[in-house]
């Protein structure tokens, strides 16, 4: 993202000034070119929760975050969607970089000093905090409103709307002056604090990721329907019974004002499906010949949203199951269309097959949002975390990994993020800026008083017989033991759980380099931020079917006789507590596939419908096969 040239600067004068010149509109804004450090494309941005809403969110630019304002939602006037044309103008104050989103960037214009005019009585007051002058070219008929660089990057002034300041402009008169725009700039410098890792536990809420430190994290849950407290603030969606405790459950999305889980999907499905939608509605107005084209055109964008949607509920799975065999017929009905010489009759035949089909899309789709609002929370997760001296469960929508992040990576928040109630505590840098995590602190997610509040109100819902429930089940889960921590994946339709201290990450799947002469159960190696990994195959370990790794394929990384490894399954599922109480030695026949060597229990949840084979690390691998692997390790870091 390199500084863009501009054109050449007008000479209409010797000792004035030099504007970098914008558009918003059809308006000519200006600011001075010392404060302009670059000028770049749009860049992939994280939008910061509770922030103005002319704040677009934080790029890493070369390694320093970078606060985007939109420059339209700051001035009041209406949003547009970006464009090929639109640029980010990086505008350093004191070392201080934000980035100003523009419609489009004109030219550096040179402006002498008596053609720069004081703002006109009529915008003075709130609205020129924003204005540092007028300028007027061509007798006038090209008008430049030069911006004060300093104060339009500052958290405050007025939300008076530019259409009213370009009015103001075109009516009054001004006198003129020979002020200039002072703003200086300096390099800022960014410096590491050290080589410190930090354990998170990543996870998305929309299009951002966010992060938890793992020390605050007590357990995630598969989300369950809360009770309702009554009165109770509107991102509170209830309270749950929790081995006996009170669990206030809060919707991360409504706490950061976002719109929910379910109508997200159907808000992306409409759009994936709108070229449909009108296809249909004007069917019939063209040749069939220019139809299909359209068609084809219709098929390719749903295409793309259905190669990125997945989900654990099987009902919608099934519908997009639907919707992508009607897609693929369409699209292969209609590539080529032209090349076949049909006859008017074939055109016509086709043209039918693929209305109908069109119509068994849209239907499909219909189905899909009357069923998504009560399945896609078995995507969903309730993270428990400690809030200030309480437990709060926190519905977020997937749980992505456990990472280990340098303090090197980790940067404090921007101004913009610190806002009364709701606080970042800091902002990842992962692959070269390009991933970007924004770091909650669990302390600053509610108000003291509020958490207070919640746990009061959690207590006031369950009286009287409730309560006395409540009580013995808290009573029998202590009689149950000890309570066990384990992280549990899936192979295939099969849980397994392995002891969550055993556990040291958790990644996505990652390149993998394959190794000469290894076992048939070794993956090959890896690189994990610097260090060479061994990886196996979890399924061949147990005399699985292999399968292709997918979106949901993670590494689970454990410690298997001092060698650090990693172990590919099919998905991670949630961190559960198991009583002691509920968990069974293993039997003495396996009828999965895993050999029994590596069991070292059978945990029943969910008063034994659910059944989870738990797994001892140790026993993975004989003490020849570790000793093996650790050579194997050791002969790929020789050779990196």
């Amino acid at each position: 993202m390199s500084k863009e040239t501009l054109k050449p600067a007008d000479e209409a004068g010797a000792d004035g000034t030099q504007l970098v010149t914008f558009l918003l509109k059809d308006e000519e804004f200006g600011f001075d070119i010392m404060s302009v450090q670059e000028i770049i494309r749009l860049p992939k941005m994280a939008k910061l929760p509770h922030t103005p809403d002319y704040v677009e969110g934080v790029s890493s630019l070369r390694g320093v975050l970078l606060p985007i304002f939109d420059i339209r939602a700051r001035f009041g006037m209406k949003r547009e969607e970006h464009t090929e044309r639109s640029r980010v103008l990086v505008i350093d104050i004191d070392g201080k970089r934000t980035g100003l989103l523009v419609d489009g960037v004109r030219q550096v214009t040179r402006i002498g000093r008596n053609e720069f005019e004081r703002p006109p009585a009529a915008i003075r007051g709130e609205t020129s905090n924003y204005i540092d002058g007028i300028v007027k070219l061509d007798n006038g008929k090209r008008i430049i409103i030069a911006l004060d660089a300093r104060r339009v990057c500052s958290m405050s002034g007025s939300s008076e709307t530019v259409e009213e300041i370009v009015k103001a402009v075109a009516k009054v008169d001004a006198t003129k002056s020979s002020k200039r725009l002072k703003v200086g700039r300096e390099q800022s410098v960014i410096t590491g604090k050290g080589g410190d890792v930090h354990q998170l536990v990543s996870f998305q809420v929309g299009r951002e990721e966010f992060a938890f430190p793992m020390e605050d994290v007590r357990e995630i849950l598969r989300v369950e329907p809360p009770k309702a407290v009554p009165g109770a603030p509107e991102h509170l969606l209830g309270v749950l019974t929790v081995r006996g405790k009170i669990l206030p459950i809060v919707d991360l999305r409504r706490l950061m004002r976002q719109n929910s889980f379910a109508m997200d999907h159907v808000k992306d499905i409409r759009l994936a499906t709108a070229e449909y939608d009108s296809w249909l509605q004007e069917s019939g107005q063209a040749t069939p010949g220019a139809e299909l084209e359209r068609a084809l055109k219709a098929s390719e964008r749903l295409r793309h949203w259905l190669t990125s949607f997945n989900s654990s509920s099987q009902v919608l799975m099934e519908t997009i199951t639907q919707v992508r065999g009607l897609n693929e017929h369409v699209s292969k009905q209609v590539s080529g269309i032209a090349e076949r010489l049909m006859d008017s009759n074939a055109l016509g035949a086709v043209h039918k097959d693929v209305v109908a089909c069109a119509r068994n899309i849209v239907s499909a789709v219909r189905s899909f949002e009357g069923n998504v609002d009560g399945a896609i929370h078995e995507d969903q997760r309730i993270i428990v975390v400690d809030s200030n001296g309480f437990q709060l469960g926190l519905v977020v929508d997937h749980v992505n990994e456990v990472l280990g992040i340098s303090d090197e990576a980790i940067e404090g928040p921007p101004s913009v993020a610190q806002n009364e109630g709701f606080k970042l505590s800091g902002i990842a840098k992962l692959d070269d800026g390009n991933r970007l995590i924004l770091l909650l602190a669990t302390g600053n997610l509610l108000d003291q008083k509020v958490i207070e509040a919640l746990a009061d109100d959690a207590q006031d819902v369950t009286t009287g017989k409730e309560l006395k429930q409540v009580e013995k089940k808290g009573k029998d889960a202590e009689q149950d033991g000890e309570e066990l921590q384990f992280v549990t994946f899936l192979l295939g339709e099969e849980e397994y759980g392995i002891p969550i201290a055993k556990i040291q990450e958790i990644d996505r799947l990652s390149r993998i380099t394959r190794t000469p002469k290894a076992p048939k159960f070794v993956e090959g190696v890896t690189n994990l931020r610097g260090e060479v990994i061994p990886v196996l195959s979890t399924r061949a370990l147990f005399a699985l079917e292999t399968k292709a790794p997918d979106d949901r394929t993670r590494i689970i990384i454990v410690d298997l006789g001092g060698t650090k490894t990693g172990l590919v399954v099919d998905s991670v599922r949630e961190v559960l507590s198991i009583s002691s109480r509920n968990i069974a030695p293993p039997p003495s026949s396996i009828s999965n596939g895993a050999d029994s060597k590596f069991i070292s229990g059978i945990g029943k949840v969910e008063s034994g419908k659910r059944m989870i084979v738990l797994l001892d690390v140790e026993r993975v691998m004989t003490r020849g096969e570790r000793g093996a692997l650790a050579d194997l390790s050791h002969a790929s870091e020789a050779r990196a």
